[in-house]
């Protein structure tokens, strides 16, 4: 299954929001990576909606954490936003919950 990737403007103030559906695995993931890339720049705020997300590998962490790395190097604040029971699992198993700050809006 293919992953599905749209973005969101959310203000003016360059708070940008990408709603990812599907599985981000291996054949997946560099679509994700080339599109957090992009939309890093220019942002302030770059969220990556993971509720739709049924499926999330390590490849897909890698993602997101060269997603937080390049954030970081551009000042960009990076935010995962409200991250489905699973993919919740596998950050929790990883220990990457200290490492992502994940903002849940309860919608």
């Amino acid at each position: 299954m293919s992953i599905k990737i749209e973005e969101v403007e959310s203000d003016g103030e360059g708070c940008r929001i990408l709603r990812v559906e599907g599985e981000v695995d291996m054949d997946s993931a560099p679509t994700l990576r080339d599109r957090i890339l992009k939309d890093l720049q220019g942002a302030s705020v770059l969220k990556v909606d993971l509720s739709k997300v049924d499926y999330l590998d390590s490849s897909g962490i890698a993602v997101l954490i060269q997603g937080f790395k390049q954030a970081q190097r551009s000042n960009v604040e990076f935010r995962l936003l409200n991250p489905s029971s699973q993919v919740k699992a596998v950050i929790d198993l990883a220990q990457l919950n200290q490492l992502f700050t994940i903002e849940e809006t309860g919608s």
